[in-house]
C-alpha cells in the first residue's frame, strides 16, 4: 500500500487523529497539537486501504462541471470574474481579451479554443506569479529555485524538494487574492516542507487574511470548468 499524502493536517486541543476524505478525494487529517510526524504518518498508513477505497469513492461521485462550449455570449472566467465571450471573423492571435468588453475568439478557431484559452490563462498568469513571488521573496528573504507554470488540475501549487515552485495556469480563473495566498502557501514551503503548526503561522505572518482567499478556493475551485 503506497504512502497516504494527506492535503491538509490541521492541529488543535484533540486527544486523537483522525482522517476525512473529502468529495474529490481531499484528505484532511485532524490531530493534537503534540502529534508528531511520524505519529502522523503511522496513522496514515494503518488506514491507507480504507482512505484509497473512500477517495475512489468520492472521485466517482463528485459532480464534474463542464467545459466551455465558446458560445457567443457564453461567461467565461478570468481573475475571479466572469466576462462575455464574443465571436468574431477576424482575432489577432486568434484569441483576445478586452477590459470592459470581455474575449473575442476567432470563429474559424473553436476547435482550438481550449488551447488558445489555456495558453491566455499561463501568459497571464506568469507575469502575476512572478510579480509576487519576487515582492516576497525580497520582503521576507526567501530563496526559491525555478517557478514554473504548469497544466495541473487537481493542485492549485506545489514545492519541490529543491524548492521549486509550480502553479496551476487555472490560477488565473480564481482572485488575485486567491493567486497571491497560493504564492505565499508555496513560498512557506520552502522553509517548512509540511503542513505543521509553525507552516501556517508562517503563513499567517506573510498574509494574515490569508483565510479569505483559501475560503473562496475551496468553495468555488470545484465550480470551475475543466481545460485542456
Amino acid at each position: 500500500m503506497g504512502i497516504i499524502e494527506p492535503d491538509e493536517i490541521i492541529y488543535s486541543r484533540r486527544k486523537t487523529i483522525a482522517v476525512t476524505v473529502f468529495p474529490g478525494g481531499r484528505v484532511v487529517v485532524r490531530a493534537p497539537a503534540h502529534a508528531s510526524q511520524a505519529v502522523i504518518r503511522r496513522f496514515l498508513s494503518e488506514k491507507a486501504e480504507w482512505i484509497q477505497t473512500a477517495q475512489a469513492k468520492m472521485q466517482q461521485a463528485a459532480q464534474q462541471p463542464r467545459g466551455y462550449r465558446y458560445e457567443e455570449g457564453e461567461q467565461l472566467w478570468f481573475l475571479g470574474e466572469k466576462y462575455p465571450l464574443h465571436l468574431a471573423d477576424k482575432v489577432s492571435c486568434g484569441l483576445a481579451f478586452l477590459p470592459g468588453r470581455g474575449f473575442l475568439l476567432e470563429r474559424s478557431r473553436r476547435n482550438q479554443a481550449d488551447a488558445l484559452m489555456s495558453a491566455f490563462y499561463k501568459r497571464e498568469l506568469r507575469g502575476r506569479v512572478q510579480e509576487l513571488v519576487r515582492y516576497y521573496a525580497g520582503r521576507d528573504g526567501f530563496a526559491p529555485g525555478a517557478v514554473r507554470i504548469t497544466s495541473a488540475r487537481t493542485r492549485w501549487g506545489s514545492c519541490s524538494r529543491a524548492n521549486s515552485l509550480n502553479f496551476s495556469f487555472r490560477l488565473a480563473l480564481t482572485p488575485p487574492a486567491c493567486i497571491e495566498y497560493v504564492v505565499v502557501h508555496e513560498l512557506a514551503h520552502t522553509r517548512e516542507h509540511n503542513h505543521s503548526a509553525r507552516f501556517w503561522q508562517l503563513v499567517s505572518q506573510m498574509l494574515p487574511s490569508y483565510m479569505i482567499p483559501r475560503g473562496w478556493l475551496k468553495k468555488h475551485g470545484p465550480e470551475l470548468p475543466p481545460l485542456a
